[in-house]
Formats: C-alpha cells, structure tokens, sequence
C-alpha cells in the first residue's frame, strides 16, 4: 500500500508471511490500561505522531501492535482508524473502552462484545430509511466473527479468574459477559428517558457509546476485519456522569489490561 509501513516478508518456502500490525484503539488513556507499559517493558516503543495523535508501535504478549487514542466521538474515531488503515496498514482493528449500559440485564461492570454496531442518531429520513447510512445500504455493521470469539473468550477467563476479587474491591456485582449490538452517536446519553428512546427503537440494544459505529464503518467500507469490547460504567441515566467518572478513573483500566492481556495472548499463543 501507498504510503503505508511495510510489514511483509517471504517465508523460506517462498510464500508471503503477514507481518502487518493489530489496531488496538480506545477514546481515553485510562481505557487503554497499561498496554503501552507493557509494550515499552516487552520490546521497546517507536512513536510516530501523524494527524494530532501519538501512534506507538511495537510488540505487546507476543503480538505486533498498533497502539493510539481514537479521542471522543465519530469523527475522532473514523479519522484515527483511516490512518491505521492507511499509514500503518494494520491487519485488524479492536477498540476497547467503557459504555453505558441500555439493555436491562446489563449491569455496571458487565462487559459487552460487539456482534453488531449502529449510529442511533444517524437519521437521513424519508430520504433513506433511519438508521441507514446513505449509499451503504447498511445500518448494522458486523463485527468480525473471529474477532469477537477471541474477546469473548479472553473476557471469559478474566471474569472467571479476576471477576470475585474485583468485585469485592470495586463493590460492584460479579461481571457477567454479554454479546449483542452496541450503540454510537454523538452524545453522552445520560438520562432514564434518553435509555428508553433507545430500548423502544432498537430492543436488542446491550450498550451506547460515542465511537464504535463509526470505527466498524470504516473498517468495513475498508474490508478490515475489527471488534468492539466495553465495560459497562453507568447505566446512562441521570448519574451517568458521576458513576462514568468513578469508573473511569478507578476501574477501566483495570478491566482493559485484564481483557486485552489475555486476548493478545490467545493470538500469540504465549
């Protein structure tokens, strides 16, 4: 590609070997836990700063990684997974952070994977249908089937070998595993009657977040396989912000480096 880092080889057999780096993304810093840490602690960092944002590449549990903050919003997080496509020509994409939750058997400290993402607030009617992006023909984005096994399963085992302990630290319930759709737009949601707006228009809505839709849109306009994982932080209610800033501060970072360490090394087979 163009303009991109080159990251392929020829194997001795003569066939080509992917060298091509993971996208990993989150909104803020505490939501990327101390994957860059532990990226410096493994092999070393190399940072290139392209559109206002740090880019740090390297190898973290085994796997070639491209680590950066996509920052808030949809056109943060499509602007910041465009370059990873193009500048670094990442293999695959997962954006990881914190949501709130909407469906009513998510609970603060779940975790939701992606199976599907939408804009809740993309509405171009009578024109085209609500909820359709124009000239896609499509309004639920699939996340990648892989992908999201993987995150699954590494969600799995960081519930089930850290889930009590920080259950009692945190004092919030045992995390319990969803899959199912997750919601974007640009708006932090954060009253009971904004939730319900939501449950009565897409009922198999798990959580609502600000970047995911617009990341899964461009991966797929891209061909890119990609996957969303979020801790719940609030129940996007009239305390959203309040508990969303505990959980911020407190927890995120927590669940994402537990989440993620054991996701890369699934991949890596460490």
């Amino acid at each position: 590609m163009s303009g991109a880092i080159a990251h392929d080889d020829l194997a001795r057999d003569g066939a080509p070997v992917s060298h091509r780096p993971l996208g990993i993304l989150a909104a803020l810093p505490e939501e990327l836990g101390d994957l860059v840490d532990a990226m410096r602690g493994e092999a070393g960092v190399r940072t290139i700063t392209h559109g206002r944002r740090d880019y740090h590449l390297g190898t973290v549990y085994g796997v070639p990684c491209v680590v950066t903050l996509a920052r808030v919003g949809k056109v943060a997080a499509a602007a910041t997974v465009s370059a990873m496509i193009h500048a670094f020509d990442v293999e695959a994409v997962v954006f990881t952070g914190v949501a709130g939750g909407v469906g009513r058997d998510v609970r603060v400290g779940d975790v939701v994977v992606a199976d599907s993402l939408m804009q809740h607030d993309l509405d171009a009617s009578p024109i085209f249908p609500c909820f359709e992006v124009p000239l896609l023909g499509v309004s639920r984005f699939a996340a990648d089937a892989a992908l999201v096994a993987q995150l699954s399963a590494a969600c799995e085992r960081f519930v089930a070998e850290e889930g009590a302990d920080l259950a009692a630290r945190f004092g919030t319930q045992t995390a319990r595993v969803h899959r199912g759709l997750i919601l974007s737009g640009d708006q932090f949601v954060a009253s009971a009657a904004a939730v319900q707006r939501l449950r009565d228009a897409l009922p198999d809505s798990l959580a609502v977040e600000m970047e995911g839709a617009a990341i899964a849109q461009v991966c797929y306009e891209y061909d890119v396989p990609c996957a969303v994982v979020r801790t719940i932080s609030d129940t996007a209610d009239a305390e959203a912000p309040e508990t969303f800033t505990n959980f911020l501060r407190q927890i995120a970072g927590t669940y994402s480096s537990g989440i993620l360490k054991r996701f890369l090394m699934g991949r890596s087979g460490v």
